[in-house]
């Protein structure tokens, strides 16, 4: 897939090498093997990634379920109250020491925005005498969490993230591997999207500093995860769930795909403006995460690619570009079977 991809770049010339220098991707084989045939272009720079990041969030929010159940079986509460002591006292200190140090500096002083809202976004499931026997979402925190990731909707990212709160999210980020503090690289997200709460920004290669970001490898590598079943945060059925509906692609949108060849099975686009450049001009960024399914080969892929900047809302010809690009580099897998 590598020797495709930097086979594809090297014949670009003109509008067409302009455009996808600085587009970075990766692609990711998913076929059943440890070792995962995968290729890359600029995929380890952190860019400002627009909407894209909140793909966090919604892991964050699993895994503070899963790991709320597991209190549940060990500790075996005798109420609702005695579940949400448990959580902040085993939970609390944890968090708090794993938070990037950026995060504590602006905000440690506010728990709030460190340590999860427990009551928020988890619901005690009772038995008769009103012992919890499960946890699930609250009704209202599901909801935000469909309108950030279905709707595509900021205030539902602004409730999902305040939620989680950023130290639990970029701990949970950093031990996972997905985020790696001694560099600043990696899936970051220290912001809610409506500037409730105050951002807390790294560098990136495309906007300065930046409170929602993203390395394509990282963020395939997260991705890659949720399909393969191996996160942390039980069952990868409702994580799957919430990115169904590949119809919702960039690709999809632009009549581009489905051609016979690829389509989008699950997807979660990302839009956002740049800051201002030196004539005063307002980019947007535009990038995607998906799973890929090749329809002629029966063969699944995940796709992450960002970074493809655009005057407004993407043209279906900016978008055939970053088609072509993906389309050549899956091309070049070559099944071990």
């Amino acid at each position: 897939m590598q020797n495709a991809l930097n086979g594809f770049m090297n014949g670009l010339s003109g509008a067409d090498r302009t455009a996808l220098e600085r587009v970075a991707l990766t692609v990711v084989a998913l076929e059943g093997t440890d070792e995962r045939a995968w290729a890359g272009h600029r995929q380890n720079e952190v860019h400002f990634s627009g909407s894209l990041v909140k793909l966090l969030a919604m892991y964050a929010a699993h895994t503070l379920r899963f790991f709320s159940r597991q209190l549940l079986l060990e500790q075996q509460p005798s109420s609702s109250d005695a579940f949400f002591l448990a959580l902040s006292s085993d939970f609390d200190h944890q968090i708090t020491t794993a938070t990037p140090s950026t995060i504590t500096a602006q905000h440690g002083s506010d728990a709030t925005k460190i340590v999860p809202a427990y009551r928020t976004v988890l619901d005690p499931q009772l038995d008769a005498t009103g012992r919890p026997i499960d946890v699930e979402f609250t009704f209202d925190y599901r909801t935000q969490l469909r309108g950030m990731l279905l709707q595509q909707q900021n205030p539902g990212a602004a409730a999902s993230i305040h939620g989680v709160a950023f130290g639990f999210m970029n701990a949970k980020a950093g031990d996972d591997g997905f985020f790696r503090k001694p560099t600043q690289q990696g899936i970051w997200l220290a912001g809610d999207y409506l500037g409730q709460w105050t951002p807390v920004r790294i560098a990136s290669t495309n906007d300065g500093q930046v409170a929602q970001a993203t390395t394509a490898v990282d963020m395939a590598r997260l991705v890659t995860r949720m399909f393969d079943g191996s996160l942390e945060s039980g069952s990868p059925t409702d994580l799957v769930q919430m990115l169904l509906g590949g119809g919702r692609s960039w690709f999809h949108r632009e009549l581009l795909w489905p051609n016979g060849g690829l389509s989008a099975t699950h997807a979660k686009i990302g839009i956002g403006p740049l800051k201002p450049n030196s004539a005063g001009v307002v980019e947007k960024v535009v990038s995607e995460a998906l799973k890929v399914h090749d329809n002629n080969r029966n063969l699944d892929f995940v796709v992450v690619w960002q970074n493809l900047k655009v005057p407004a809302d993407p043209t279906r010809a900016e978008l055939e570009r970053v088609s072509r690009m993906v389309e050549a580099t899956i091309s070049g897998f070559q099944p071990t079977a």
